[in-house]
């Protein structure tokens, strides 16, 4: 039995007693710390950044005004531009959005990993065996998860009213909170809603997957409201476009606010009273036949695993394709902005981007390798996650050889890097071809494939992390890819730190279609992580299981 079931067991059945010792609560905001932090660190720099660099390039006002002009393009993606030739208006602008469905994703992943996660690996039952009822654990769990957020707020603000203190910026006091606020909301309502998907669905993937259509389907809601001026009512319809007409800086809506926190309130409610209403290891739902027939994917390790990670890769190649349309369809217009912005026009030159086009989509491929390098640290933790919960013992003790089982885990894993890598290239060319913007199909496809240099890097680094030092696996695959997107961000912010900057995977990726594919270095990247993936297979048939 764990520490913190024993723990909990020795705790005396009152409310008095219950309350100064909220076990569950600090085990849950101990897990979820680390990339609240990480997640509270980019928001907050980016908003630094974003307002520093506004400053610079545009320091006019007759400047501002033309940027402004020219913004209402990318309104289906980022929302309406208001005020954005002002620095407040223009940084809520850029980040609002992108951080709200980054903190949105992060609070899907929290709490449906804390929480149906933990049932389906039989923590939670551990948990549940100490003087605590199941709605009052889900109470707790949720107090953590509410900590860690505010720790991701903190981090968020402090960076914020930083910003704000920049001669030519000068952000309020109360509008930097409310501004720190708003970026990580999407992050409360999405935690209590995948609290919610935990307590209707009956597996983790499953619960992972209804979370996550619903914030799909908000988003996409938010777009058709952003894609017209007369559906821009449809913005009270949605938890994003409740963010959007915050407006912390100007024409505060304290209604959208209202909204966020009624939403954050019901969804937890429900969850903490179904969570004391149904059974361990059910869910409120009722299971569909698909079940009854899954067994005819219990034929090998390879079968089983594409009957796991079946939603999972939907949901990845639909997100990554819907993302990479919408920038393709705003190629053009980025062009325009580039074009009439002549310091910009002018980094993109030393860059060797000879059509403004080319290098926005380089820029948005190279986010694309970000977003890949994520996945294949998933996939990897993943593994990490069925060994320490127990689940691999039921396949090993089969007969199931080791490298068999992680052969058949690992394939799977670099086939859907390929393939989303591809459909971002596919689904770019043709949101770029619906505006005319020229790119060539086959370059797309040249930056697709470039893009998937770090991820089997990541994939690669993190199995050898599984196969020595098992328990670290996560913190090394996701580590990688922090650390590499952080110095990236830090070498372009910070003069005289390029030494810092080349140590990131990410720098050494050329900006295709901008830039010529550089395969050679792509090859030795992707060599390096099939090396690493090797060792790791070995060393994994040597060592011992090890569980949480």
């Amino acid at each position: 039995m764990s520490a913190l079931a024993l723990q909990l067991r020795a705790t005396p059945r009152t409310a008095s007693a219950r309350w100064p010792r909220l076990a569950i609560a600090r085990h849950v905001e101990r897990r979820a710390r680390l990339w609240a932090l990480v997640w509270g660190f980019v928001f907050g720099v980016q908003a630094l950044t974003q307002a520093k660099g506004f400053s610079a390039l545009y320091p006019t006002a007759a400047s501002r005004m033309k940027l402004a002009g020219s913004l209402q393009s990318y309104a289906v993606l980022v929302g309406p531009a208001r005020h954005t030739e002002t620095v407040a208006g223009f940084v809520v602008w850029k980040l609002l959005v992108f951080c709200a469905v980054i903190a949105a994703i992060w609070g899907v992943r929290a709490s449906v990993g804390l929480l149906r996660g933990q049932e389906d690996s039989g923590q939670w039952e551990m948990l549940l065996a100490g003087p605590v009822t199941k709605g009052w654990a889900t109470a707790q769990a949720l107090l953590g998860l509410g900590l860690a957020l505010l720790e991701m707020f903190a981090l968020t603000a402090a960076f914020t009213l930083l910003a704000g203190s920049l001669p030519g910026v000068r952000f309020s006091t109360a509008g930097s909170l409310l501004f720190a606020a708003t970026l990580v909301s999407a992050g409360a309502m999405f935690l209590a809603i995948g609290a919610l998907a935990s307590q209707l669905r009956a597996q983790h993937g499953e619960a992972n997957t209804l979370a996550m259509v619903v914030l799909g389907g908000t988003y996409l809601v938010s777009m058709v409201a952003n894609s017209r001026g007369s559906l821009g009512w449809l913005r009270w319809y949605t938890p994003f476009g409740w963010i959007e007409e915050v407006n912390p800086f100007r024409d505060f809506q304290p209604l959208a606010l209202v909204l966020i926190a009624t939403l954050t309130a019901v969804c937890a409610a429900a969850a903490i009273a179904l969570a004391g209403r149904r059974d361990l290891l059910a869910g409120v739902l009722p299971e569909g036949e698909a079940h009854a027939r899954a067994s005819r994917w219990l034929g090998s390790p390879l079968s089983l695993s594409l009957k796991l990670g079946r939603p999972a890769a939907l949901a990845w190649l639909i997100g990554l394709g819907i993302f990479g349309a919408v920038f393709g369809m705003l190629t053009r217009a980025t062009a325009a902005v580039y074009s009439s912005t002549p310091q910009l026009a002018a980094v993109m030159a030393k860059l060797g981007a000879h059509r403004l086009s080319e290098a926005f989509l380089g820029a948005m491929f190279l986010m694309y390798s970000v977003v890949i390098a994520v996945l294949a640290a998933s996939q990897v933790a993943a593994l990490r996650d069925e060994e320490a919960s127990g689940r691999l013992d039921n396949l090993l003790v089969q007969p199931v050889r080791r490298l068999r089982w992680l052969a058949g885990r690992l394939a799977p894993s670099l086939a859907l890097i390929v393939l989303v890598g591809l459909a971002a290239g596919l689904s770019t060319w043709l949101g770029a071809e619906f505006s005319h913007s020229g790119v060539a199909l086959y370059k797309c496809f040249q930056a697709g494939l470039n893009a998937l240099a770090p991820g089997v890097l990541v994939l690669g680094a993190a199995t050898l992390t599984f196969g020595l030092r098992p328990r670290l696996t996560a913190a090394a695959g996701y580590g990688i890819v922090g650390y590499s997107f952080l110095t990236e961000i830090v070498g372009s912010f910070v003069k005289g730190t390029d030494w810092v900057k080349d140590s990131s995977v990410f720098t050494h990726i050329a900006l295709v279609p901008a830039a010529t594919p550089d395969w050679g270095t792509d090859i030795i990247i992707v060599a390096i992580g099939a090396a690493a993936a090797l060792i790791g297979a070995a060393a994994f048939q040597r060592r011992d299981l090890e569980y949480a």
